[in-house]
């Protein structure tokens, strides 16, 4: 007697899934368990016992069938196939679902790789759940042996990162070709950035000329600033998409940005500012640069930056610019996500805005 079964999926309490599988012609029976494979060969199991009185059993004189001597017990399916996983439309239902980004971050090394099929989820998406796991992970390494933190002394100040060095690389990976230019991170080796069309660069070129007709002093004002130290503030009301700053530096290769580093590392100079220009300079804000290099981050940033062709004295160059996502008013503090990358050792983040992680990484 064939049947239908409905398989399930059900999220635990402590957001962990179960699996049912329940047949049809007896609904109040159902099989529960923590993995696919657990409820297919505890279904197989039961198949078995009801149907153990149909085979002869090795009794060669017995009218009934032998039992298929056979490592794979029905057809050669398997859990994940018996639940439709390997289906087309099944995977892209599942493929859109919310949260499907944690599937690209492993929780453990060994975790399995899955290959998305129909709907890639998000680089933002998945940086995000990087942060917040790296957040919980830094808080709980940060709990107190003790149970009081005024009994841990300077040592838990020093393993929260406040009195560490932050360093402020604003580059990226030549590898990463295909993310947006205004996505920083640390210590990248390379940078390609595509070409722009003809109207963005007419575009682009009207709002650089407007943005360098008014002085800088004019427009901008480096004041002290809750988030950390020194701010960017602005002047002038901004609108959206309006370029507000150019980041201005000593522009450098590759290697000597490496060196540099290294060298403010050993220096004791509290934080260095580079930021990648294309995929063989660098521009080194630490010691020459402008007003720019003065922007905090914030987990709810008002500006953004992108890499821009003008046309300049010395003909077509690139330029890395800082623009408005929204409008700004006048007297605000310009501010800007860093997005470094997940590593070990997470910075603390003071922004103080309403979907800040505590962590800027």
């Amino acid at each position: 007697k064939r049947t239908l079964y409905v398989m399930r999926v059900i999220r635990a309490e402590e957001a962990k899934p179960i699996f049912t599988i329940s047949a049809a012609d007896d609904p109040t029976t159902v099989i529960r368990g923590r993995s696919v494979n657990e409820v297919y060969n505890a279904l197989n199991d039961r198949i078995c016992k009801a149907t153990h009185s149909m085979y002869s059993h090795g009794d060669f004189c017995s009218p009934l069938p032998i039992k298929r001597n056979h490592k794979k017990k029905i057809y050669g399916l398997n859990g994940p196939q018996f639940f439709g996983f390997g289906l087309n439309y099944v995977r892209e239902a599942l493929e859109s679902c919310h949260g499907i980004a944690a599937v690209t971050v492993p929780l453990v090394e060994n975790s399995p790789t899955y290959r998305f099929c129909f709907y890639h989820p998000k680089r933002s998406d998945i940086m995000d759940l990087q942060r917040k796991r790296a957040a919980a992970a830094a808080e709980k390494a940060l709990e107190n042996a003790s149970g009081c933190a005024r009994a841990e002394g300077s040592h838990a100040f020093a393993r929260s990162g406040g009195s560490g060095r932050i360093t402020l690389a604003l580059v990226r990976n030549a590898e990463e070709a295909s993310v947006s230019p205004n996505a920083p991170k640390a210590h990248a080796k390379g940078r390609h950035i595509p070409g722009e069309s003809k109207s963005e660069m007419v575009s682009n070129q009207a709002k650089y000329d407007e943005m360098r007709s008014v002085p800088m002093d004019q427009r901008l004002a480096a004041k002290r600033s809750h988030i950390h130290g020194w701010g960017l503030f602005t002047k002038l009301r901004l609108s959206k998409h309006s370029m507000i700053v150019e980041y201005m530096g000593e522009t450098v290769r590759q290697c000597i940005a490496d060196k540099r580093e290294r060298a403010y590392e050993k220096s004791g100079i509290g934080s260095c500012y580079m930021f990648r220009l294309d995929a063989q300079r660098i521009v080194d804000a630490t010691t020459i640069g402008c007003m720019a290099r003065f922007m905090n981050h914030s987990c709810q940033p008002n500006a953004y930056a992108n890499v821009i062709t003008v046309n300049t004295d010395q003909g077509l160059d690139k330029k890395i610019v800082v623009f408005a996502n929204r409008d700004i008013q006048a007297g605000e503090e310009i501010t800007y996500d860093y997005k470094f990358p997940v590593e070990d050792g997470s910075l603390r983040c003071t922004c103080g805005a309403p979907n800040c992680i505590g962590r800027m990484n």
